[in-house]
């Protein structure tokens, strides 16, 4: 009997034959699991022990699974190209010089360009200030020639961030160099810009070695390109502007070209029509188009050459404002529009440095020359005509000390 008690213990403890006994791992509190589901939980010090110890056991045998079998034909990572920083700023200038030369392109294509050679007799002027003569022609075949009506000096003092313009009333008595004493606007005619020029320089010391030509005939397309001006206008003079309207109208189909007057260029009348006899009109500040300033400019019957002339400057005065008004980013449609109408003897270079002068604050000046200041008379020349003389010391003096600032 004690035999067969000795079998069963065996039993109890021992494998069955040929089979291999299960391992079985340490638990932290020495308590033994076997790997199979079966588990000794008799002896657990606590039931939250036995769960953080069966948590464990889960996530040791999943982790195999979620790692998963490894990837094939998965390349390495590349290595990142590193920028090149010299090569994209010289993509930078190189787009930058492309785009400026592109826009001065569009900015000034059509521009009449001409030399002024020969001697200018140009006298000494003064650092910081540049001369530029300018003059206004009225041609209706596109070429600038014939007499001047407006002669203009703009100085670009960049000392004081002013721009002058001084004007010369045309019918002033002056020496034109091969033809005598005669008006100052036929010297253009005489000679074209060269001759006009020089006659400028030697008449009034100045040291002007470059010019400009603006075509008035074709100012309807230059005042329209800033936009329109803004002008003050007596009734008296709106009326006149009717009348000039009517006969810009009339000239250009007699040429056979296509008025450039609208119905709505005319001003209204208090009675509410467009009365070009005997109107009356409320004067008054207003933003006149291009065939309105043209109109505007070419106003004869009120009062005489000096006021003629400073209503052409009132004109040019209104134009500059009105680009101080606008963007700079407006301002290559703006030269766009005015640079065909012009003729100059400016090279790119002369005016790519004239461009810091239009940054900021731009204050204006005008005055006309010769007046009473400078002894201003009425006189006739040799050859009857009606001419304006003056003291011609006085007139230097005074011209040097607008443009210069001479006390």
């Amino acid at each position: 009997m004690g035999q067969k008690k000795d079998n069963r213990a065996a039993g109890r403890h021992s494998a069955p034959a040929g089979r291999e006994r299960p391992r079985r791992e340490a638990l932290k509190d020495n308590y033994y699991y076997e790997d199979r589901q079966f588990e000794d939980v008799s002896s657990y010090s606590s039931e939250s022990r036995r769960q953080l110890d069966r948590a464990a056991v889960k996530r040791a045998k999943m982790a195999p699974q979620r790692q998963g079998p490894a990837r094939r034909g998965r390349s390495a990572p590349k290595p990142k190209r590193r920028i090149n920083a010299g090569a994209v700023i010289a993509w930078m200038v190189f787009l930058l010089v492309v785009g400026g030369v592109g826009l001065f392109i569009y900015m000034f294509s059509g521009l009449k360009v001409t030399d002024l050679g020969g001697d200018l007799a140009v006298s000494a002027g003064q650092a910081g200030v540049k001369n530029i003569a300018m003059f206004g022609v009225d041609s209706r075949d596109g070429e600038n020639v014939g007499r001047s009506d407006a002669v203009m000096v703009l100085s670009i003092d960049s000392r004081s961030h002013t721009l002058k313009m001084s004007s010369f009333m045309r019918d002033s008595n002056v020496y034109i160099e091969g033809y005598g004493y005669d008006k100052l606007t036929h010297a253009y005619a005489y000679g074209g810009p060269e001759l006009a020029v020089r006659t400028i320089n030697q008449n009034f010391r100045l040291d002007i070695t470059d010019y400009i030509t603006v075509n008035f005939y074709d100012m309807t397309e230059i005042v329209d390109a800033f936009g329109g001006v803004e002008l003050e206008l007596t009734g008296e003079e709106m009326l006149e502007v009717n009348r000039n309207l009517f006969n810009l109208s009339r000239e250009a189909e007699n040429e056979g070209s296509k008025a450039p007057i609208r119905h709505d260029d005319y001003f209204t009348a208090t009675d509410g029509t467009h009365n070009m006899i005997d109107g009356e009109f409320i004067g008054g500040k207003y933003l006149l188009n291009g065939a309105q300033a043209v109109a505007y400019s070419r106003i004869r019957y009120i009062g005489g050459d000096g006021e003629r002339t400073s209503r052409q400057h009132e004109v040019l005065k209104g134009l500059l404002q009105r680009a101080k008004q606008r963007t700079v980013f407006s301002w290559p449609s703006i030269v766009h529009g005015v640079v065909p109408h012009c003729e100059t003897s400016m090279d790119f270079m002369d005016m790519v440095k004239q461009v810091p002068f239009a940054f900021g604050h731009i204050k204006m000046e005008s005055a006309t020359f010769p007046g009473a200041a400078e002894g201003a008379y009425d006189a006739k020349n040799e050859n009857g005509q009606y001419v304006m003389g003056f003291d011609e010391e006085l007139m230097r003096e005074n011209l040097h000390r607008f443009i210069y600032g001479d006390k």
